[in-house]
């Protein structure tokens, strides 16, 4: 493991020290330890999300969604034991105000100043890099939201995490919302994609990735996301290093051959039980077809033959995002927690 700066101290006990490291050379022995403590924490939070492992702890630490390592990453020891952790990623494509921050500290460290610590090292660097705004998401009703809150982050968007038990639902209900959006969709077909996409596509994909811009943002004080074809390749390639094995289900304007929507689902190759939706998005220009409800209920029927091992789909949306969370409930999501977005004026 890489140390990239000096530890400092932890202002309630000077058994506690920070230690800022590289995030490419994290080894074996501590990203098993930190998955361990990731999983601690979210065990004494209620929270069920998909079981960290420490091949994907190290993956995210190196692999971000751009494909490249955190901007910074820090641990936390107590008496030479690795009891916390904290990152922060800095976008290069837009919101160059901002950083992206989470930091988790292991429930039997809790209160001790630890978690205080990390997000002074957190906001520090981001002041070092001229950014003014932190963004992070967690749940709600937990020590670590009333320790950011406490510390001046505010909430900016409340949200729900639902969940799709694959092997509970109704298959030919799911069939029936297929044919009944196919009838007002006539015009167009589906494509899949199952990894990355070809090269002349790429282009024609910028408009897809960027239709999430339409999705509520609240009172998040971001600037709409930017979608080069560069920043595409750099995803795809950033899930295939952390074993995300990317599905994709497009539509396509019969006519006119013009992408008009898709749905992304990354199936957890660390843990291949767990699935993570990613966006689900239309173009403006082509809504009113039910192309949403007709992407996703046939990316559910694909799964369950491409991935007979898989049982759950997660999916986080903003409350404020009524039209998806209405097509996610059709469809038999559950709602598993509640979250927010929370914003912190540096």
């Amino acid at each position: 493991m890489v140390r990239v700066a000096e530890s400092t101290g932890c202002p309630k006990d000077e058994h506690m020290h920070l230690e800022r490291i590289d995030p490419r050379g994290l080894d074996d022995a501590t990203a098993d330890h930190l998955a361990t403590l990731m999983n601690a924490s979210m065990e004494a939070t209620g929270q069920r999300r998909v079981p960290m492992t420490g091949a994907s702890v190290a993956a995210q630490a190196a692999y971000s969604h751009d494909d490249r390592p955190f901007d910074a990453m820090w641990l936390a020891y107590e008496d030479g034991e690795v009891v916390g952790t904290a990152s922060l990623e800095l976008d290069r494509w837009d919101n160059d105000h901002m950083g992206m921050v989470f930091c988790t500290v292991h429930p039997a460290h809790w209160r001790r100043g630890i978690g205080t610590a990390l997000l002074d090292a957190q906001a520090g660097f981001a002041r070092e890099q001229d950014r003014s705004l932190l963004l992070t998401f967690g749940n709600q009703a937990t020590p670590a939201e009333k320790l950011k809150l406490e510390y001046g982050f505010e909430v900016a968007q409340q949200m729900a995490q639902r969940r799709l038990y694959l092997r509970q639902i109704d298959v030919d209900r799911i069939a029936g919302l297929v044919a009944d959006a196919e009838k007002m969709s006539e015009d167009y077909e589906l494509v899949r994609l199952d990894g990355a996409a070809p090269d002349e596509w790429l282009g024609e994909l910028v408009d897809l990735f960027e239709a999430i811009n339409d999705a509520p943002t609240d009172a998040m004080e971001v600037e709409p996301d930017s979608f080069p074809v560069e920043r595409i390749r750099r995803y795809e390639s950033a899930m295939a290093h952390r074993r995300q094995h990317l599905y994709r289900l497009m539509a396509r304007h019969k006519e006119t051959g013009a992408w008009a929507g898709h749905t992304i689902v990354c199936v957890d190759e660390h843990c291949p039980g767990f699935a993570m939706q990613e966006d689900t998005s239309v173009v403006s220009a082509h809504r009113g077809h039910r192309l949403g409800m007709l992407l996703k209920a046939t990316m559910l029927l694909w799964l369950r033959d491409a991935q007979p091992m898989l049982e759950t789909i997660d999916t986080w949306n903003a409350l404020s995002n009524r039209h998806m969370i209405a097509v996610n409930e059709e469809l038999g999501c559950v709602v598993e927690a509640h979250g927010a977005a929370l914003q912190l004026h540096l």
